[in-house]
């Protein structure tokens, strides 16, 4: 059960305990027991931090792959699950390590895995948790990356803008994992709720189908290009570069995961300050409302 979720049964079991209360009156015996339960119940709600994260998510599905609470199509349940594990390790990569690469494999893997671990009833849930290891920040990094994969999912049901919006902190791998999740649900006619700590989206089938719409209709295009500049400097704890161009144009990205942290400080070394040539991976990424996105990573640079 979610934080979000949690609360709200937290919520609906004051108000009937309230109510209980009420009708007992002054007897003796239940009206005190009904107070301490009211009281039990506050100080349970106030433990419950606002606007919490949590290493655990929660699917719910409605609509045409489910049976009310008694089951879910086991096809539609695998297909659904593999696109939307790859969107929180794309996530999760490009979030905590800095670095993500158009293809291959992906850095914190194993520290985001997820472990399939209950089927919660309602519509039919599907409970995602994070699996142990002994990463020490783990479960903080990895409840920040299902907030927000949730949040992603929920823009892209929701509006041109706030999916464009919501973009700007996502890496172009997480669209493509994002659209083929929302194509899962959108052709088997399901509607979903999505739940991680506090956080919660909605949408029924029509809804789906239109995220799904709107993600495929955003384009990514990647090219390799070279560009004179001055060269500003790498720093090692973000995988982060500053370049200017020969134009004055201020580029500002993330450095090539095939480099090495020695590879990077003998860059700073030769070229800090000093007009080079850098090679660089720009990834464009255009939105249905006409919306532009630019991205730079650093593959190398050298000298003039």
């Amino acid at each position: 059960m979610t934080t979000r979720s949690q609360r709200e049964f937290l919520k609906v079991q004051l108000l009937e305990t309230q109510h209980l209360r009420e009708l007992a009156g002054t007897h003796p015996l239940m009206s005190r027991a009904f107070a301490y339960r009211e009281e039990e119940l506050r100080e349970k709600l106030a433990a419950l931090p606002p606007g919490a994260k949590e290493p655990r998510t929660v699917l719910f599905f409605s609509g045409e792959p489910v049976q009310g609470s008694l089951g879910i199509d086991a096809s539609f349940a695998g297909r659904v699950l593999e696109p939307f594990q790859s969107m929180v390790m794309a996530d999760y990569a490009d979030r905590w390590h800095g670095v993500l690469g158009s293809r291959g494999r992906l850095a914190g893997e194993q520290q985001s895995r997820l472990l399939l671990t209950a089927l919660p009833r309602g519509s039919f849930g599907l409970e995602l948790t994070r699996a142990p290891d002994d990463q020490l920040f783990g479960e903080d990094q990895l409840a920040d990356t299902l907030s927000h994969v949730t949040r992603l999912v929920e823009s892209a049901a929701r509006s041109d803008e706030d999916f464009a919006a919501q973009l700007d902190e996502t890496a172009p791998r997480v669209i493509q994992n994002l659209k083929d999740f929302l194509e899962v649900v959108a052709k088997g006619r399901a509607g979903l709720r999505l739940e991680s700590g506090d956080f919660r989206c909605t949408m029924t089938p029509v809804e789906a189908k239109t995220a799904f719409d709107r993600v495929s209709g955003t384009i990514t295009n990647d090219e390799t290009l070279e560009l004179g500049g001055v060269f500003k400097g790498a720093l090692l704890e973000s995988w982060r570069f500053d370049f200017v161009t020969e134009e004055g144009h201020s580029i500002s990205g993330k450095i090539d995961e095939n480099l090495t942290e020695e590879q990077v400080a003998e860059l700073n070394k030769r070229f800090f300050n000093e007009r080079c040539v850098g090679t660089f991976e720009k990834t464009t990424v255009l939105f249905q409302n006409g919306r532009v996105r630019t991205t730079h990573v650093l593959k190398d640079l050298r000298a003039r």
